[in-house]
């Protein structure tokens, strides 16, 4: 019991780290900007007790990335048992702003750090956008009629197009319910017209 309640109390911690940096981010500050010290007092522990979950702030920058990634992965997986291709699209891209308008933090540092400073969180944040997109191209997959490469390109393509347009979502107000179903349907067309230009392209060659 005692085991279990301290892994419990672990995991809280950990979470609370997680969530204390983006608070400390906010709209504006990148991970750099913030010291270890600062992260550990928003999470109410003391900065050595910070290295029992990570080795230093780029370790917790790339936990945010996977975190955010694994959740991605999830709605696409999840839009896919619900649907077929069409209303399967228009879940997910609903599903994912949903996920990016309650996760506004989480999504500004993604944005910021996908040009930002640190190498390695770049790196993570590509590696991150490619597993999704491969978890997309199980929606589109036909293989008599397009290659299994070109159907990760243009998943590859579609994750590109969401994650810029996530960013002008997070520009509107929380109040602009027009605009963001506007900008909703938008995404919704360019993403289709990716799929069909795929299909259309192989049928040429």
């Amino acid at each position: 019991m005692k085991l279990n309640k301290r892994y419990a109390q672990k995991l809280r911690t950990h979470s609370n780290l997680l969530e204390g940096a983006l608070r400390l981010m906010g709209e504006e500050k990148g991970l750099g900007d913030l010291s270890l010290r600062e992260v550990a007092g928003e999470a109410g522990i003391v900065p050595a007790a910070f290295y029992r979950h990570f080795k230093n702030m780029e370790e917790l920058g790339l936990s945010l990335v996977d975190d955010c990634g694994g959740k991605i992965q999830a709605i696409v997986g999840d839009a896919r048992n619900k649907g077929a291709y069409k209303s399967a699209l228009r879940l997910t891209i609903g599903f994912f702003f949903d996920y990016v308008a309650n996760n506004r933090s989480l999504f500004r540092f993604i944005a910021r750090e996908r040009t930002g400073g640190n190498q390695k969180i770049r790196e993570k944040i590509r590696e991150s956008m490619k597993s999704i997109a491969t978890e997309l191209a199980k929606d589109m997959r036909m293989p008599k009629i397009i290659p299994v490469d070109d159907i990760q390109f243009a998943s590859e393509l579609i994750v590109s197009i969401c994650f810029q347009m996530a960013s002008d979502f997070l520009d509107l107000s929380p109040e602009a319910h027009s605009e963001m179903r506007k900008l909703k349907l938008q995404t919704i067309k360019q993403v289709r017209l990716v799929f069909i230009g795929t299909i259309r392209g192989r049928k040429r060659k």
